[in-house]
């Protein structure tokens, strides 16, 4: 009942956007100017707690674009995928769950990948436990408290949860907020194993990793439907170039530890949709508003 009410309140919430975007349409040839800005979008996960990131990015993008531009942060997983609806975002840095559900409902395609480390393309989901005291087989895990980040989280939740079914192992699964809170739960002794990212292991002595998982693609920059070719590639070519300097990997290095971008199309994060598929997932189980997003637009396409 309560997760009824949550949707029909989101549902409602979303309304008045949906309904503006049949009535408003932008001018796609003065998108990129002063009176007309690109619009980018920052999922939470990449919202940089430092303002003077935020604004040496932004910055960086105009001048290697030739483009003016607005960044903005999304308070929501589900107001990023939804602001691509009325066209009112061009571009965004998404996570891996959000990208697949807005690429479902909304046709954005990926057009950049997010690199960290020594240009690091993707990351092993991983599940940890501590060198001293902790787990010595993935069976010993039936029963006690494995600590999940999700159940929204590819690395922290899907992965970890296939992994664990197919070795007929049952956990006692305890919910947490992020994967930094995983690691410090784990740490203080209040779980014997986390699923988490493998680059936790290396922020953490005293761990162990008991099981990789699956390995994950980086999350992509993704652009809308209809964005002229010409200004993709400039935003491509501006996002590269935010790598190429020590004042733009440390302005990076606030959006969640990334330190670049490469080109890519969509075919890299096919492996991991063929994945769910072959689970018996959806991609709207990644994010808490995707059903409700996904029957909030049924009406329009059974229009169409």
């Amino acid at each position: 009942m309560k997760t009824n009410i949550v949707n029909r309140l989101l549902c409602a919430g979303m309304l008045p956007a949906l309904l503006l975007a049949g009535c408003s349409r932008r001018d796609e040839a003065s998108v990129g100017t002063p009176a007309n800005p690109l619009v980018v979008l920052l999922s939470p996960a990449h919202v940089p707690a430092s303002a003077d990131a935020l604004e040496f990015v932004r910055k960086q993008l105009e001048k290697e674009s030739g483009l003016t531009l607005q960044l903005k942060a999304a308070q929501s997983q589900g107001a990023v995928i939804s602001a691509f609806d009325s066209g009112g975002t061009d571009v965004a840095l998404v996570t891996l769950e959000e990208f697949l559900v807005a690429r479902e409902e909304y046709g954005v395609h990926a057009g950049l990948q997010a690199l960290r480390g020594d240009k690091l393309s993707d990351y092993e989901g991983v599940i940890l436990t501590r060198a001293r005291g902790g787990a010595a087989s993935v069976a010993e895990l039936a029963g006690r408290k494995v600590g999940f980040v999700g159940p929204y989280s590819v690395s922290g939740f899907t992965l970890p949860s296939i992994y664990l079914e197919k070795a007929g192992v049952k956990a006692a699964r305890e919910f947490v907020a992020s994967h930094e809170a995983v690691l410090k739960r784990l740490l203080n002794g209040e779980l014997f194993a986390a699923a988490t990212y493998a680059r936790q292991a290396a922020r953490a002595p005293g761990l162990k990793v008991l099981a990789v998982t699956g390995k994950v693609p980086n999350e992509p920059v993704v652009f809308r439907k209809g964005l002229s070719e010409d200004k993709i590639a400039a935003l491509k070519a501006a996002f590269i170039s935010l790598g190429a300097t020590k004042e733009g990997r440390k302005a990076l290095g606030a959006v969640a530890d990334i330190t670049g971008f490469k080109a890519v199309d969509g075919e890299v994060y096919k492996p991991l949709h063929e994945l769910l598929r072959s689970e018996g997932k959806v991609v709207y189980d990644l994010v808490p508003e995707g059903w409700a997003i996904h029957r909030l637009n049924e009406p329009y396409r059974s229009e169409l």
